[in-house]
């Protein structure tokens, strides 16, 4: 019996994003506001003004629990956004690299985002496409890894995940 307890606890630990108390949190719950709209949940953040879908492509619900990941080359990602009807919007987009890391927990790490507006978010050995070009190859982008919040550079024909989204203003 104590077996299980113990490792009931320490499983229900491993989810758990890791947070330093010593950095400032600015990414508290409080900093977004979740919306449901016919049955479409985006995530609006209250300091950039932004509007995130609140799921990465390729899964939907309002936990984001449905669905498997859709991985994406860059210029697929960039076509798919200009495609894209969600919420009554058409105006989504794949983010440039200062708005994907406005969504980066520096504060914490695995996974360095707010877990309760944006739920299962994948960060394992995992980058998400910005829209936005490095100065040091016309072949590649920069990428965010939300495991530690980190950034990196990839070619644009490899696959990765997207999380798009939109001005509000």
């Amino acid at each position: 019996m104590k077996v299980n307890i113990i490792l009931l606890c320490f499983f229900s630990t491993l989810s758990q994003a890791a947070c330093d108390a010593y950095i400032d949190n600015e990414w508290p719950d409080s900093r977004y506001f979740v919306e449901n709209i016919s049955n479409d949940y985006v995530v609006t953040d209250t300091v950039t003004g932004l509007m995130w879908k609140r799921c990465l492509e390729g899964r939907w619900g309002a936990s984001c629990q449905n669905g498997s990941n859709t991985n994406f080359s860059w210029q697929v990602a960039l076509n798919f956004a200009l495609t894209e009807d969600y919420a009554g919007y058409t105006d989504w987009r794949v983010p440039n690299i200062h708005e994907l890391d406005s969504l980066s927990a520096k504060n914490c790490y695995s996974p360095a985002i707010n877990e309760t507006a944006f739920p299962n978010t994948v960060y394992s050995n995992s980058r998400y496409w910005s829209s936005s070009p490095t100065v040091f190859s016309d072949t590649q982008n920069w990428t965010v890894h939300f495991g530690y919040g980190t950034h990196d550079i990839r070619d644009r024909d490899e696959l990765n995940l997207l999380r798009m989204v939109r001005s509000t203003q």
